[in-house]
């Protein structure tokens, strides 16, 4: 006795596909519970598994607050048991740089789940699903984005589905979206993407090159301090009360303050964190071109590939690290000519991680930094 008609507009040159269904009959008096559920998530995309399924989740957005759920399996029977909430404005489900929402015309119920299945014989990743519902309601309108997370298609949504987006913790958002604005502006200039990272560091050289002045001539100072600095400790080490008097009294004298080298640093870090989010997960650097062997700015500018998966370093060998780690080592040197011999292997061991983790980041960030 009943009459379901589903209605799905799909519009040319959009990533919208309109779900309407209705309900008719003499038994459908607003009593039925309509749902569109999702199942099966999105399949990977890239080849650095492990990097995509660290992005990868579900989300229910509910008035502006976003809840999440995410699964990295180690076994075939790792789920997330299914949730359910009430009043939700929309449901996704990402990875790296697509996603899938339902976006009801009216809030109703959604929930979503997750579990574990093998994509090949060696990688062992998460399925998310998700479901719109509508209760006591004899019609449901739902439009479902399937795209790529791209600032511009997302918003076409006219909702807060943009926050599901990596812009980082609170603090550094609008450092990161005025980052991703600028990107896309020097690219509609018809600017190739690698040509803007390499202005970015210039820009941003400009931007904090007085703060990092600052902090290097603070650790200068400080440095030269260290002898006196040290007979001091000599001289009070039974008295600390007296000794704190002497150092405060020393750094008076010389003009100089134990926090000015890292101050300038401290202010530098949200901007310098939000670089490292944006040029890091972009969609914008995914298949972008730079010259010769950097074809894809998303993905390490391989030169070899290795037969083995080292340990953070990775399978394959990148010719933009190697780069960076040479002139890593270069400045420290430089910068460490008045440190104390001791903290120098330090130093040095850090360069050499930072080689090691750099191996495996896109391109577009080896090339920036």
């Amino acid at each position: 006795d009943k009459e379901i008609i589903k209605t799905v507009t799909v519009e040319f040159d959009s990533f919208v596909i309109n779900h309407r269904v209705e309900v008719f009959g003499k038994n459908s008096n607003n009593k039925e519970s309509i749902e569109l559920f999702w199942d099966k998530g999105l399949r990977n995309t890239e080849s650095n598994i492990v990097d995509e399924v660290s992005y990868s989740l579900s989300s229910i957005g509910i008035n502006k607050k976003i809840e999440n759920i995410s699964l990295s399996p180690k076994a075939l029977s790792d789920k997330v048991d299914k949730q359910s909430f009430e009043g939700a404005d929309w449901a996704a489900i990402r990875n790296k740089y697509f996603i899938m929402a339902m976006v009801p015309e009216q809030s109703g119920s959604a929930s979503f789940e997750s579990s574990a299945y093998y994509l090949n014989e060696n990688a062992l990743v998460p399925s998310y699903s998700a479901s719109i519902k509508t209760l006591h309601a004899s019609s449901m309108a739902c439009d479902v984005f399937l795209g790529p997370l791209d600032l511009d298609y997302i918003n076409e949504l006219d909702t807060y589905l943009d926050r599901i987006m990596n812009f980082g913790w609170f603090v550094l958002q609008p450092f990161s979206r005025s980052v991703l604005w600028m990107l896309k502006f020097l690219h509609g200039l018809g600017i190739n993407y690698g040509i803007i990272l390499i202005l970015f560091a210039f820009i941003i050289r400009v931007i904090t090159g007085p703060l990092t002045k600052k902090a290097h001539e603070s650790s200068q100072k400080m440095q030269a301090l260290q002898p006196k600095l040290q007979s001091l400790q000599k001289k009070y080490k039974k008295d600390p009360q007296k000794l704190n008097q002497e150092t405060i009294k020393l750094y008076k004298e010389s003009g100089t303050n134990p926090l000015g080298g890292c101050l300038p640093m401290v202010l530098q870090m949200p901007l310098l964190f939000s670089l490292f989010i944006v040029f890091r997960s972009t969609i914008e650097f995914r298949g972008a071109p730079f010259f010769g062997w950097i074809s894809n700015l998303s993905q390490p500018d391989t030169i070899i590939n290795l037969p083995i998966n080292i340990p953070i370093y990775g399978d394959q060998i990148a010719f933009l690290p190697i780069l960076l780690g040479i002139t890593m080592f270069l400045s420290q040197k430089i910068s460490m000519a008045a440190m104390d011999p001791k903290q120098k292997p330090f130093m040095y061991i850090m360069s050499a991680f930072f080689y090691l983790i750099f191996n495996s980041f896109p391109s577009g960030l080896n090339l920036y930094y």
